[in-house]
C-alpha cells in the first residue's frame, strides 16, 4: 500500500467528500422532483374527480334545444366513463410515479450515508493530524527543555575547568 503524505490525504478526502456531497445533493433535487410529480398527479386525479362528479350531478339536466334526451344521456354517460377512465389511468401513472420516488429516496438514503462516511473518514483525518502536531509540539518542548537542561549542567562542570 503506498502511503502519502498527510496533508495530500487531507487534499484527497476533502474533494471526496465535496463530490459525495454533490452526488447527495443530486439525489436530493430527483427525489424532490421525483415528489412534485406525484403531488402534481394526485392534483389532477382530484380534478377529474371534481370533473366526473360535476358531471354525474349534471346527468339529468335537460338537453340542449333540438337534441334528444337519449343522445343526451348517452353522451354524459359516456363522458363520465371516459373521465373515470382517465382517473384509473392517472392512478396507474401515479403508482409508477410513486415507485420511482420510493427509489429515488432509497439512493438519497445511500448517497446521504455515503457522504455521512465520508465526512467521518475526513474528520478523522483532521484528527490524526491535529494529534501529530500536538505529538510534534510536545517532541520540540521536550528537546528546548533537554537542551536547557544541558546548558544549565553544563555551566558548572566548565566552571570547575576554568582557570580563576
Amino acid at each position: 500500500m503506498k502511503r502519502y503524505p498527510l496533508q495530500t490525504l487531507i487534499k484527497l478526502r476533502a474533494h471526496r467528500t465535496a463530490l459525495a456531497r454533490t452526488h447527495m445533493l443530486e439525489k436530493q433535487a430527483a427525489a424532490r422532483a421525483c415528489r412534485e410529480q406525484c403531488e402534481r398527479i394526485e392534483a389532477g386525479i382530484q380534478a377529474l374527480g371534481e370533473e366526473r362528479a360535476a358531471q354525474r350531478r349534471r346527468l339529468l339536466d335537460p338537453p340542449p334545444p333540438g337534441q334528444p334526451w337519449a343522445v343526451a344521456m348517452e353522451q354524459r354517460e359516456a363522458h363520465v366513463e371516459l373521465l373515470g377512465e382517465r382517473i384509473v389511468m392517472e392512478q396507474a401513472s401515479l403508482q409508477q410515479a410513486r415507485q420511482r420516488l420510493d427509489a429515488a429516496e432509497r439512493e438519497l438514503d445511500d448517497a446521504r450515508q455515503a457522504w455521512v462516511r465520508a465526512q467521518a473518514r475526513e474528520d478523522a483525518l483532521h484528527k490524526r493530524r491535529d494529534a501529530w502536531r500536538g505529538e510534534q509540539l510536545a517532541l520540540e518542548a521536550r528537546r528546548e527543555e533537554e537542551a536547557a537542561a544541558d546548558l544549565v549542567q553544563a555551566r558548572p562542570a566548565r566552571a570547575m575547568h576554568e582557570p580563576q
